[in-house]
């Protein structure tokens, strides 16, 4: 009976603890970008980020989606302008986390400025 289970059981411990990186950080966060409105960001446990900047100023298609890499505190955007054009040069964060709020340095520079902007400061639990 037992050796049935183990073909099972060896399939889902990799998926339980496979969190990812990202996944102390994960959640819907927002925050105030300077006073031109809301900014708010999705970050999936697998590293997936959506950043959806206020609409009264920015159009529509400056919001960005895609995937960052974790490495403990620090998140890194690599460079590939097949996903978004202005990443043209490897971009690197570090982040910490209390229970409701993320704070967000940046590292050097980020050739998409629009990720800078609303990245960088402190964000609220949504």
């Amino acid at each position: 009976m037992i050796r049935r289970f183990l073909p099972l059981l060896a399939a889902v411990l990799p998926l339980i603890a496979c969190g990812g990186e990202a996944s102390q950080y994960a959640g819907s966060w927002k925050r105030d970008l300077y006073g031109e409105g809301e900014v708010k960001m999705n970050l999936a446990s697998n590293g997936e980020m959506e950043l959806m900047l206020p609409d009264n100023r920015w159009p529509e298609e400056v919001d960005m989606k895609g995937r960052a890499a974790f490495r403990g505190d620090t998140i890194l955007f690599s460079a590939d302008t097949t996903v978004i054009p202005c990443q043209t040069a490897d971009a690197r964060y570090v982040v910490s986390r209390t229970e409701d709020e993320l704070h967000v340095a940046g590292l050097g520079m980020d050739s998409c400025g629009g990720r800078r902007a609303a990245l960088v400061g402190t964000w609220e639990k949504s």
